[in-house]
């Protein structure tokens, strides 16, 4: 694991670094100070010295490629002027911290869009600490002062959307796409990217055709960076749309790689003869594993250590596979598709419908559209065509994120924590209601990207939630990933003639719900005495009369309520190892 810590003054006028904080340092054998100035130390681990950049004093820690494309980024030398965070952004992409300069005493920390290398920051002592994890925060003389319960609220409300406000007082959570600025005695938070420069009419590709090739681009540029200098890749292959792009994309660039699928062999959750099919198209191997209840113990949460609950106890079934199938295969990269969907903007709203009539300006058109979202909604076409038109006359075409507030107690769904709150989300004027809600997938996306509860025992990458393939996706108008009955329709066009043909037909999608279900019906007992006694209960943030309604019940599993519940049991799990 690649960690760093940065320590900056934020003093008007700065004090050295303290010594005791050097003396700490270097009694960590993995961490070595590589940047030593009056105002600024950085340690890192071996693997993540850092690169100038194109001005003195200026460095990225991490990978940072060419805009676009899998090439290593080259900065020229001695520019007089300095890197602002805006450009760098605009010009490059990767996974990357980067530490900039505005003027002598002001310092710049941005981090990367989508980025997998963790910011979390917090200020000491007229230091401002910032760090890849909490215990390099501690390191440095942080000590945590306890659990912040509103941003618990949000949390729970709003799983898929990343917040700066972390779970644990005192401490903030850099996102990407944004740099904090130190000096003068100030520290401020500003936006230097944003997906609304990248979508929009006036980024539109010009036809169908083009929109399929930007976005195939993309990808294998996305491919090819996040591969590296890997010998064997590890591609976790569910036999979906997503992860069979991924499929292709490897076989086409060479390279050993081998697919690895995991099934629950009941409902929707065994996909394994559309992952045949594919390693069967493309020549590759599989390996094949099958979900164990046996390897999820639900009162431990895997992000004990991390400042927000965003672990998923399921997710501990998975992560041991994994490490299993990596062993076996002798991988030293894996690859998912997660937010795949996300990107590719998959969609089961009118709001598509409602571009293409206002920006497309085809009825037939449309209605097709509707046709297509209807039938993937499960809906009738003249409802989403109704909800289409009175969209078209909205005021604000903002997508509505709606807050899961169920079993949350009244006080709580009434608070200001129950909040969106993300500035992707504000849409400037003159928008297109179908982009806003394609950008709101694109928010879930984030998250996935920069706090992903799939862990693996070698580097792991998720392509698909980058910042090339999402930019080169805004490309294109939210209608036409619809067609037919079928979502992703340009991501299928950029793939057909690399596929088997049942994947770029199928409209079907795998789950692992039936392992969850399993789950819940195997530790019901646990999970009740958890929730009726536990610290979410004794912070008043739970429903309780519904909870014992919904936890009495001891017969078959109905509906999806279990879903709710065991992710209440995530964030109890994450609240009992902070204590």
């Amino acid at each position: 694991m690649e960690n760093y810590l940065i320590l900056a003054s934020s003093m008007a006028d700065p004090a050295p670094i303290p010594a005791w904080i050097k003396a700490a340092i270097a009694d960590r054998p993995d961490l070595d100070i590589v940047i030593d100035e009056a105002a600024l130390l950085v340690a890192t681990t071996p693997g993540l010295t850092p690169a100038k950049m194109a001005r003195e004093g200026e460095w990225a820690l991490g990978d940072v490629f060419q805009r676009g494309t899998s090439d290593r980024a080259h900065f020229k030398s001695n520019t007089a002027a300095p890197m602002r965070p805006h450009k760098l952004m605009r010009d490059y992409w990767g996974h990357y911290v980067a530490i900039l300069r505005d003027g002598p005493t002001v310092l710049e920390i941005a981090r990367a869009p989508f980025g997998r290398l963790p910011c979390l920051y917090t200020q000491r002592d007229g230091l401002t600490l910032i760090a890849s994890d909490l215990a390099l925060l501690a390191l440095a003389g942080w000590m945590p002062s306890g659990i912040d319960w509103s941003a618990i609220a949000h949390r729970l409300a709003f799983q898929n959307i990343a917040s700066p406000i972390t779970c644990l007082s005192g401490v903030t959570e850099l996102r990407g796409g944004t740099c904090v600025r130190i000096g003068d005695g100030t520290i401020t938070v500003t936006q230097a990217w944003t997906p609304w420069d990248h979508g929009g009419r006036r980024h539109w590709a010009s036809d169908r055709d083009e929109a399929a090739d930007v976005v195939r681009r993309a990808v294998t540029a996305a491919v090819r960076a996040c591969r590296g200098d890997a010998a064997r890749v590890l591609l976790m292959l569910s036999g979906g749309l997503d992860s069979s792009i991924l499929a292709a994309t490897l076989a086409s660039q060479g390279g050993a790689f081998e697919c690895f699928n995991l099934s629950s062999h009941s409902g929707n959750g065994d996909e394994r003869r559309y992952a045949r099919a594919v390693v069967s198209h493309l020549g590759a191997p599989i390996l094949e594993a099958e979900w164990d209840v046996g390897l999820v113990d639900i009162s431990r949460s895997h992000a004990a250590g991390l400042p927000n609950p965003v672990a998923r106890s399921f997710m501990q079934g998975t992560n041991a596979l994994l490490g299993q199938a990596i062993a076996t295969s002798g991988a030293d990269l894996s690859i998912d598709g997660g937010a795949g969907d996300n990107v590719f903007c998959a969609l089961q709203s009118a709001a598509p419908v409602t571009d293409a009539l206002v920006r497309g300006g085809r009825l037939h058109e449309a209605w097709a559209v509707a046709l297509s979202i209807a039938s993937l909604a499960q809906v009738g076409a003249a409802t989403v065509f109704t909800q289409a038109i009175k969209r078209a006359f909205r005021r604000s075409p903002t997508y509505r994120w709606h807050g899961e507030t169920q079993y949350l107690a009244s006080d709580m769904v009434s608070d200001q924590a129950i909040i969106a709150g993300h500035p992707w989300l504000q849409v400037p004027k003159g928008a297109e209601t179908g982009t806003a809600a394609h950008i709101a997938l694109i928010v879930a996306a984030q998250t996935w990207a920069e706090a992903s509860d799939l862990h693996s025992p070698v580097r792991h990458a998720s392509p698909l939630a980058s910042q090339p393939v999402v930019e080169a996706c805004l490309r294109v108008p939210s209608w036409w990933w619809f067609a037919d009955g079928r979502n992703r329709v340009i991501a299928r066009k950029a793939y057909a003639a690399r596929l088997p043909a049942k994947i770029i037909e199928r409209r079907s999608k795998g789950s692992p719900d039936g392992y969850i279900a399993a789950l819940y019906a195997a530790n019901r007992t646990t999970i009740r005495d958890m929730l009726l006694d536990g610290r979410l209960r004794a912070a008043g943030m739970l429903d309780v009369p519904a909870l014992e309604r919904a936890l009495g019940d001891s017969g078959p599993l109905r509906g999806t309520n279990y879903h709710r519940l065991m992710r209440l049991a995530d964030v109890e799990a994450w609240i009992a190892g902070r204590s």
